[in-house]
This record gives structure tokens, C-alpha cells and sequence, in this order.
């Protein structure tokens, strides 16, 4: 029989929406004791489901001799490191050796991939189409900037859900009950990138547009209306990898994907023109109007710069929302460029959020620059040396490392490669009671200048950039 403390464990774990009536002021200020019940027992009801059906894990606590998980450090024994998204052999990749790829990618998964088909797949991007036709995955993959792609197999149910807390975050006030269209707004969306592709933001594209829009597509507005090629995109990396160790000669390329790589670079040259007439015609049909605008800084501040000096300003509906994450992209802005984003959309609200593509859960700033830590997700600051978790309690300055409860499709736990100072104690000016993180995050591979590359669902066009500028000068 199932006891109640369990089957609240559950109901909160499979669906966090649910538990806290879909509304943010109640998820942010539940106390910690009551938190930190319900991470212990999630705790060990994912690690009883998934212990037989995923490979890694079942092999890493029968060698820890882990066979239950009744305290929540109990559990960092067992979080990956950031790595094994990426840990198959490359050149399973060039050889298209797509069979050996889905063999690998059956250990880091619930779900049985045995019987997937792959035969005949000729690219990364036809064999992750394949795994999201026969299977309850949809993949997601990073840019690959070490020459290596990672590769999450997060199921379709985690994405769209994690879709829905993003726009119930994105439109309700904390303090405040959500109201009916808080819940199911109505906007216009900017989407100045792709509409599609298998890198995690991208994939984010058509829920914003199912989720954003209330069905009408008409109201979703990307600045290209294909998809990135996962495939170039790893090419992009290889090349850029061989050139630094003198091996560019002898990397042998396939001709059509040589082809389909020249016209990447031709389009990414035409990117800040095609930028300004996509923003110029939008600012335009979509005057007053409410909107959702998802775009890094950098973008947002040139644009809104430029209309400042052609005399345009508040464009926007002051209740739209302008939603951003990742920093600068290593780009110096001027200390009022926030004002000058806000000065040109006439937006009163900008989101910034912190995540990884390796959880599911995204978490939001606060008005006082605070990232508030989702309840269902479990924060971890260890020691950057040993990996021993620091005390909870105080304020803490390590690695971050995070088991998100709502992963039900690979295991939920994770270090990353950043440093952070999480308060576990302090009570946010903002009056979330959650745990908080300070708005300072640093990746330990720019501090230290070790390769540490965190999978972040920030590392958007900045990334992609990078690579493609390489390429142009081949």
C-alpha cells in the first residue's frame, strides 16, 4: 500500500504544476523543511524506478554498493559529470556508425531503444529524426565546440511540460494568484533565430509556438523560417578542433556536407542585415501590440540602440515580456543598455533566467538580480577539487551541481561547470523563501582556463557564431 507521504512525493515529482496549482507565489514560498521532505522521498522513488532501467546509473551505484538513497547527499556519489552526454567515440559519428550511436545512448536512458531502426541513416540530423519518429525521446544536442557534440535524450513529455512552467513563469507576478490569462496568454513572439534544429534552444521553437500563441502560428515570428543542421554545426567544430592541432589537411569531409556548410557561411554573413530588416518590419506590424521577445543582450541592445537614434521608442505593449539569458556573449555593453532595451520596446518587464540543457527546469531572476532554485530541482554546492559536497547551510561559493526530480527520461542528476554562491539560509528581499543564487556565475573553464565546458541552454548564437566565423576563414 502506498503511504501518503509517498504518494505526495509523487504527485509532486511527476507534476510540480500541479502540486502548487499552477501558481508561482506558492512554489516560492513553501518553507524548507517542508522542501527538503519532499526532496528526500523524490529523491528515492526516481532512484527506485530508474535504478533498472538505466545502465550508467545501475552500474555506478552497484560498484558505490548504493542501493537506496534515504538522505539527499546520499545522491552525490551518483551525479554524472557534465561530460558523459559526450562520452561515446567520435568516430562513431564520422562513420556513421548510427547503430553504435543509439547502442550508447540506450545506457543513459529509461527507454528501451533496442529495437529502433536506424539503417540507411545518412547524418546526425537523420538519425535523431528517426529516434524522435520511433521513440518517446526527443534529443537534444549541443554545438559540439570541443569537437564533440553532447547528446540528452530528454523524452517529449519533460519538453513540453518544461515549456508550460516557462509560460506560466514567464506572464504571472509573484505576490499575486494567477488569473485565466496569466495562464493562457495570447502574445505575438519574436524568435530573432532559426524555427528549428536539434541544439536545445532551438527545439525549444515550436512549443513556444504551440504554448506562446494559443494556436494561431501566425502569431510566431522567427527570423529564419528552416532549421540549423546539427550535422554542419559538428562539422564546424571538427574542422575548427583539427585546425588548432595542425590536422586540417587531413580531415576528410564529405563532399555534400562541404556544400551544405558553404551555404551555412553565406546565410551567417547576411545574418546582421537580415537582423535589422527583421526587427525594422516587425517594430512596425506588431506596434502596440503584446509581445514575448526571446534574444541574448547583445542583439536586443544593437537593435534597440539603433531605433533610439532613427527617433522610435516604445514600441511595444508595456505588458509584454522580453525574456533573456547566457551574459553578454563576451561582448562590452555600455552600464545603460538595459534602459536603452527598455527605452526602445517600451517593455517594463526582462526576464533573465539560468539553466542547463542537462535539467529540465530553468530558473528565473528575481527583481534583485537572484536566481530562485525551482522547488522540484535539488541544489548542490561541492567542493571545485574533490567534488564532496559543502554544507547546507549559510552562504556557499563551489561547483553547482543539480538533481532536477522532474527528469523522467534519463537520471536528473548533474555537476556542472560553474561556480556559484547559492544562500541556502538568507531570506531574499524579493520575499521568494526559496534558495538563491547570486547573479556572478562563472564558468570554471574561463577561470581556471581548463576544458570544462559546461552544456548550457544559454550557449546560443554566440556559440554557433564562433563556429562559423572559424569555417569563413578556411
Amino acid at each position: 500500500m502506498i503511504s501518503s507521504k509517498e504518494k505526495d512525493a509523487r504527485t509532486f515529482i511527476d507534476d510540480p504544476l500541479e502540486y502548487f496549482n499552477k501558481s508561482i507565489t506558492q512554489m516560492h514560498s513553501i518553507s524548507n523543511s517542508d522542501l527538503e521532505k519532499l526532496h528526500t522521498a523524490g529523491l528515492a522513488l526516481r532512484f527506485k524506478e530508474q535504478y533498472p532501467t538505466i545502465k550508467v546509473l545501475r552500474n555506478l551505484a552497484d560498484r558505490l554498493n548504493i542501493s537506496s538513497l534515504s538522505e539527499i547527499n546520499d545522491v552525490v556519489p551518483l551525479l554524472f559529470p557534465h561530460t558523459i552526454f559526450k562520452s561515446y567515440p567520435s568516430s562513431l559519428l564520422d562513420k556513421k556508425r548510427f547503430d553504435k550511436m543509439t547502442q550508447w545512448l540506450d545506457t543513459l536512458t529509461s527507454y528501451d531503444l533496442s529495437n529502433v531502426d536506424v539503417a540507411g541513416c545518412d547524418g546526425i540530423d537523420e538519425w535523431i529524426d528517426r529516434l524522435d519518429e520511433q521513440t518517446p525521446l526527443e534529443l537534444i544536442t549541443s554545438s559540439g565546440t570541443t569537437g564533440t557534440i553532447s547528446l540528452m535524450p530528454k523524452s517529449k513529455r519533460c519538453a513540453a511540460y518544461s515549456m508550460k512552467v516557462v509560460r506560466y513563469f514567464t506572464f504571472q507576478t509573484f505576490g499575486k494568484e494567477p488569473t485565466e490569462e496569466d495562464l493562457n496568454p495570447q502574445v505575438d513572439v519574436i524568435w530573432p533565430n532559426h524555427a528549428g534544429g536539434k541544439l536545445g534552444h532551438l527545439r525549444m521553437a515550436d512549443m513556444v509556438k504551440r504554448e506562446f500563441t494559443g494556436g494561431d502560428e501566425s502569431r510566431f515570428h522567427a527570423l529564419y523560417p528552416d532549421a540549423i543542421s546539427s550535422d554542419v554545426m559538428f562539422l564546424a567544430s571538427k574542422m575548427r578542433v583539427a585546425a588548432s592541432r595542425g590536422e586540417l589537411d587531413s580531415l576528410e569531409i564529405d563532399p555534400k556536407l562541404l556544400e551544405k556548410k558553404d551555404e551555412y557561411v553565406a546565410m551567417q554573413e547576411r545574418r546582421p542585415q537580415d537582423l535589422t530588416n527583421f526587427f525594422d518590419r516587425l517594430t512596425k506590424e506588431l506596434a502596440g501590440k503584446r509581445v514575448f521577445v526571446s534574444g541574448a543582450y547583445p542583439i536586443l541592445y544593437e537593435i534597440s540602440a539603433a531605433g533610439l537614434e532613427q527617433g522610435v521608442s516604445g514600441v511595444f505593449a508595456p505588458n509584454s515580456v522580453v525574456r533573456t539569458g547566457g551574459g553578454n556573449k563576451g561582448v562590452t555593453l555600455p552600464e545603460n543598455f538595459m534602459e536603452v532595451i527598455r527605452e526602445f520596446l517600451g517593455i517594463d518587464t526582462i526576464q533573465e533566467i539560468y539553466g542547463m540543457s542537462e535539467i529540465n527546469a530553468m530558473h528565473w531572476a528575481c527583481e534583485h538580480g537572484r536566481y530562485h532554485v525551482q522547488p522540484w530541482v535539488i541544489p548542490f554546492v561541492l567542493d571545485p577539487d574533490t567534488s564532496e559536497p559543502l554544507p547546507r547551510k549559510g552562504v556557499q561559493t563551489g561547483r553547482a551541481a543539480f538533481y532536477d526530480l522532474s527528469n523522467e527520461s534519463h537520471w536528473g542528476g548533474v555537476i556542472s561547470g560553474d561556480e556559484i554562491t547559492l544562500d541556502w539560509e538568507g531570506q531574499c528581499p524579493c520575499g521568494r523563501s526559496s534558495v538563491h543564487i547570486d547573479h556572478s556565475i562563472m564558468r570554471y573553464s574561463e577561470k581556471e582556463g581548463i576544458d570544462d565546458d559546461r552544456i548550457s541552454c544559454s550557449a546560443t548564437q554566440q556559440v554557433h557564431d564562433d563556429a562559423i566565423n572559424f569555417m569563413k576563414e578556411l
